[in-house]
């Protein structure tokens, strides 16, 4: 009984410190995003790369807020896998900070059940995630591809913005 209480304690005050998505729109936060032409390109030779080497992979990107859209303005691909189950995240953590960088994409090409695609992160790519926070002390944006012409954003850091999976 006591470790349930304690525990609610502790979770109480992060239970209003996770706003979602509709939540944030309303406060002035983006609502979806876009991607500009030069980085759809770099998005989609990420994808094929990572389904050429049966791998995930990893890139810098650039992002601003634009009114209610988080625009993805530029990609960088790292050399470095991003396979979330095993290889280290370090690489990315370091090259991809502020100010150059607003955080990372990286591909899911596993698929469940050998047909969905993980459209979501992980609890290990959520680690990576805080891990980015912690590092440049700055709201990150976090995008997954997990299929060619699509992907999930996010922005996460000292606040949460999770945007509708969309096409791009």
């Amino acid at each position: 009984m006591r470790r349930r209480l304690l525990l609610a304690l502790l979770l109480c005050p992060l239970a209003g410190a996770l706003p979602d998505a509709r939540t944030e729109a309303r406060t002035g936060g983006p609502r979806a995003f876009a991607v500009d032409p030069g980085a759809q390109g770099a998005l989609r030779v990420l994808w094929r790369a990572s389904l050429a080497a049966r791998a995930e992979r990893v890139g810098c990107l650039a992002s601003a807020v634009d009114g209610d859209t988080l625009r993805i303005t530029r990609i960088l691909a790292l050399d470095a896998g991003a396979d979330s189950l095993a290889v280290s995240a370090r690489a990315s953590l370091e090259r991809c900070g502020p100010p150059e960088w607003q955080g990372t994409v990286h591909t899911h090409i596993a698929r469940a059940d050998g047909r969905r695609p993980y459209a979501l992160f992980s609890g290990a790519d959520r680690g990576v995630m805080l891990m980015w926070w912690q590092r440049w002390s700055a709201d990150g944006t976090f995008c997954l591809l997990y299929a060619e012409n699509e992907a999930h954003c996010e922005i996460d850091g000292s606040r949460v913005v999770i945007l509708p999976s969309a096409r791009y």
